[in-house]
């Protein structure tokens, strides 16, 4: 399962827009509120129909968040105002119909475009389908039907994961209903897509699955030691499981050194992580980047090994899908901004990813290809808006965060501040051979306030003076 492509038409912010996605890893820029979450929700709009022909994958398909909602619909001025006795002019404000986000992309039948629509705001309208729609539904009813047929050879199922901003280590315990109708749902294959499209699933679901998984590994020890074992043998049936889950964390969590994720009845009963340095830790202990990045990694690795347990050890690498991700810098270091990418693609190299960020950090580390960089521009003619997904001609990997915070997100490095702007007259008076005079002088004072006869600021500019002199030196020889 891909995503190629999707358009939207009258869809939140946007009256139409074109997006292509790439293959392995897609990467979304634009400020706030400039519409970035939105094609996230729209891709997950696309993909619900597949979803939900899934038994258990439990969130009901009248959910407002798997559909094209009223509030959805693009609402504009109208042409005419109104007048209101007492209130001055009032803008009249409509809707525009019709609403549609269209999905190009390959479901396992070739690559083939659908489409869900609403064209009306009647109390009881609904989001529609196209036949493309319906075939793919028909595609995905079929999928389930030869899961239950356990005599073929396992088909290979695509994970799914929406993981929004409000992702972070949910603190409640799962329902009875998130649970499922009785506890053998939870060691279904389907059980997996429960809630996958929802941006603020907690990872109560998978700790409770790892917790269990775990558990099972050491009764099978325990169980060998009280027969007289000298060797214990985990059946790897039992092992897999945990394994595919731990390699995935270790993978992402590298670069702060914490690994090993078990369950361990000493610690409350909790899941631990393991250090070389710090030793042992409570996972709800640490930090929230840790505990963010921990929970998504795991969720998807659980996922791809319930939903394709026949891989194997391969699960997590084998298994294919799309997984979308709010602001994937959310609460991590700069220097783990810059390797979170690459990670991910390590971690689930078959997984098509789709990320939104505002980190110069994490673009850094991406070819240009994988951007897509929003911008909402006015015609000037009509005064409509005009909504692209543009992609930049230079190249971005490996090039400096300050370089991509001017060339892509249109931000000055230096900052906003008074402190800044005396830096700058301070180097302007010394290459017009002024900062002798009394006002360099007064800046300079501020400036070693501020900053120290030793900081880089005062360096560089005793720098430039050095060689604003050895410049007129020249001259007069």
């Amino acid at each position: 399962m891909n995503i190629d492509k999707i358009t939207l038409e009258n869809f939140r912010c946007y009256s139409r827009l074109e997006i292509d996605f790439h293959p392995e890893m897609t990467v979304l820029v634009a400020n706030n509120g400039q519409g970035k979450t939105t094609i996230l929700d729209a891709v997950r709009v696309a993909l619900w129909p597949f979803v939900s022909q899934f038994d258990l994958a439990n969130t009901p398909y009248k959910d407002p968040a798997n559909t094209i909602t009223i509030d959805d619909v693009r609402i504009i001025k109208a042409n005419n105002t109104a007048r209101a006795a007492g209130f001055g002019v009032l803008d009249e404000m409509v809707r525009k119909f019709p609403s549609s986000v269209t999905a190009t992309g390959d479901y396992g039948s070739g690559t083939t475009e659908w489409q869900r629509f609403r064209d009306s705001e009647a109390a009881k309208s609904q989001t529609k389908d196209d036949k493309n729609c319906r075939d793919l539904k028909a595609f995905a009813k079929d999928l389930q039907k030869q899961v239950r047929e356990l005599t073929q050879t396992p088909v290979t199922l695509p994970v799914f994961g929406y993981y929004g901003t409000g992702r972070l280590w949910k603190e409640k315990r799962l329902t009875e209903s998130k649970r499922g109708q009785n506890a053998n749902d939870e060691n279904i294959r389907t059980f997996a897509l429960r809630d996958c499209l929802d941006p603020a699933s907690s990872y109560r679901q998978f700790e409770d699955w790892f917790t269990d998984a775990y558990k099972k590994v050491l009764e099978h020890q325990i169980a060998q030691l009280q027969q007289g074992a000298t060797f214990i043998d985990v059946d790897p049936k039992l092992k897999t499981p945990v394994k595919v889950v731990q390699d995935a964390v270790n993978e992402v969590l590298k670069p702060v050194g914490w690994k090993n994720l078990q369950f361990s009845q000493r610690d409350d009963e909790s899941l631990v992580l393991r250090h070389d340095e710090y030793g042992v830790m409570k996972a709800d202990r640490l930090s929230d980047g840790i505990k963010n990045i921990l929970a998504m990694i795991a969720d998807i690795a659980y996922r791809a090994v319930l939903l394709n347990g026949h891989l194997g050890e391969e699960a997590a690498k084998q298994s294919p899908g799309v997984v979308m991700i709010d602001e994937v810098d959310m609460h991590l270091h700069p220097q783990w901004q810059q390797t979170v990418i690459g990670s991910l693609r390590e971690a689930f190299p078959n997984i098509q990813f789709i990320v939104t960020t505002h980190s110069p950090q994490v673009l850094s580390t991406v070819p240009a290809e994988c951007i897509r960089v929003l911008r909402h521009e006015s015609d000037p003619n009509t005064g409509e808006t005009i909504s692209t997904a543009e992609r930049k001609d230079e190249q971005t990997i490996g090039i400096p965060s300050s370089d991509i915070l001017i060339d892509y997100q249109e931000v000055n490095p230096i900052p906003p501040v008074e402190e800044a702007q005396w830096v700058a007259d301070y180097t302007a008076l010394i290459e017009q051979g002024q900062h002798e005079s009394d006002q360099g002088k007064a800046l300079r004072t501020k400036l070693i306030d501020i900053y120290g006869e030793s900081h880089r600021v005062l360096l560089d500019a005793d720098k430039l003076i050095r060689f604003q002199s050895f410049k007129q030196k020249n001259k007069k020889d």
